[in-house]
């Protein structure tokens, strides 16, 4: 029996400007783990870090034709797997997950194949053995045709309640670790699942993802891995922690404290606005001291307006003074803006533009260092705004989200400028010059302080 999964591709050609570096995808990982210790004969191919075009992938499936063949599919890329499901021409069964299809199963199970289905809403790593040994312990919610959904639910036999016991077999990865274009080399891990904030744009909103709940690892089984990492690879400098979000609490800095303090590492995760409220300086600096390089963290906009509308902490005064401590502490900050969400303005984008600009003008004081990264709203499957818009009548039901060609010529990271319209109140010129000179605040001496590793065999195969 043969296994393949795709970590599907984000683009329907091979982009010679592409030059970004992705991220291993540890969720399909711990998947194609699973079935490897059960015996299964799996291979995973990342169609995103091998930068394979979408023909050369189906061409590639139907010369290999796996018994089985799984795949993750998201709001950007949700036509591309379509095509490639329907243009298989072997008889084969389709295993499909990710967050979105738990909004758009039901256009999943219209899609023209005569290929067996199965939508997995929610953790594919317990319930993917039982699909290929036809032992599945638990009914489908809904089965038409061939087609099959899922809801692995905190109620279900099939979700996983203890992180710490999901292993990984990191070979999986073709980039593990990842060669940060900045010179260094990165693992990457996943320490918990959920978030705890209600965001209205977010896919992971805790409003609409509840019946997963919040998991997180101990502090053992993280420092255990961290130990597997830095014997299979003594020439990390860097650890990134996947999760949506790792920083959420005084005890999540505390536990993170906890973690890195035992290895000579940098590390960076993502990290909130309120995550650092009250928190002592002396915290901080501990928080800096266990190798604390760079938090990663959702700012959105400067406008107490917008704010407030995608139900993100609209006090200015208090995220500039959270992230300034931030900065005074030596702890770097990569800053998330997003321009163009519904009705806002000019006037709000001019101050998103001058609250970056405050807290890049409070990082060079501090000798910190603060970068931005930008995007033009885009509405993902089953978000609040998502909805608001179809009901308004301002969208339609189904997304076919392009790449933006003329932002992508203007900032470059092709792989995040996707969009389908311009939602905000000025024109589409107006957004895009606000994403260029936000973006144009940017230190890219950011990680001048890290020293590349000599180069070894294993490092120049990479």
């Amino acid at each position: 029996m043969k296994v393949i999964i795709i970590n599907s591709p984000l683009f329907r050609e091979k982009n010679s400007r592409y030059d970004e570096d992705s991220l291993p995808p540890i969720g399909l990982g711990y998947i194609a783990t699973s079935l490897k210790n059960a015996g299964v004969d799996v291979e995973l191919i990342d169609a995103v870090d091998q930068r394979i075009p979408l023909d050369q992938l189906i061409e590639l499936v139907n010369t290999t034709k796996p018994d089985f063949l799984a795949t993750n599919i998201f709001t950007t890329n949700a036509q591309l797997v379509r095509e490639m499901t329907e243009k298989i021409d072997f008889k084969t069964h389709m295993v499909i997950g990710g967050l979105s299809t738990k909004d758009i199963y039901n256009e999943i199970l219209s899609w023209s194949t005569d290929n067996q289905i199965d939508v997995v809403v929610g953790d594919g790593e317990l319930i993917i053995l039982d699909i290929i040994n036809n032992s599945l312990r638990e009914k489908p919610v809904l089965e038409m045709n061939k087609r099959k959904v899922f809801n692995v639910f905190s109620n279900s036999m099939y979700y996983v309640k203890n992180l710490d016991k999901v292993q990984l077999d990191r070979s999986f990865f073709k980039n593990e670790p990842v060669v940060h274009p900045f010179g260094f080399m990165e693992a990457n891990i996943v320490a918990s699942r959920g978030c705890i904030f209600n965001c209205t744009f977010c896919a992971a909103a805790r409003s609409i993802n509840k019946e997963f709940g919040i998991r997180e690892r101990s502090v053992k089984s993280l420092i255990d891995e961290i130990n597997v990492i830095v014997a299979e690879y003594p020439y990390v400098q860097s650890i990134r922690v996947l999760d949506d979000l790792f920083l959420k609490s005084s005890r999540s800095i505390e536990l993170a404290t906890q973690v890195f303090s035992h290895f000579d590492l940098k590390w960076r995760s993502m990290a909130h606005v309120t995550t650092f409220n009250k928190v002592d300086r002396s915290i901080l600096l501990k928080l800096k001291q266990s190798g604390c390089n760079e938090l990663f963290i959702g700012i959105e906009s400067g406008s107490p307006k917008i704010l407030k509308s995608i139900n993100k902490t609209h006090n200015i005064t208090l995220i500039i003074d959270n992230l300034t401590e931030v900065l005074k502490a030596g702890i770097n900050i990569k800053g998330y803006f997003i321009f163009g969400f519904p009705k806002e303005t000019q006037e709000d984008m001019e101050l998103t533009f001058q609250l970056a600009s405050t807290l890049q003008r409070n990082a060079v004081k501090y000798g910190a260092e603060f970068r931005t990264s930008v995007f033009q709203y885009r509405p993902y499957h089953g978000t609040a705004i998502y909805h608001d818009l179809v009901d308004q009548g301002l969208y339609k039901d189904s997304i076919n989200l392009e790449p933006d060609d003329h932002l992508s010529d203007l900032i470059g990271r092709l792989q995040f400028n996707f969009h389908t319209a311009n939602h905000s109140k000025v024109d589409e010129v107006i957004v895009h010059d606000y994403i260029y000179r936000t973006t144009n605040l940017t230190n890219l001496e950011i990680f001048s302080g890290i020293k590349k590793p000599a180069r070894s065999k294993k490092t120049d195969s990479m």
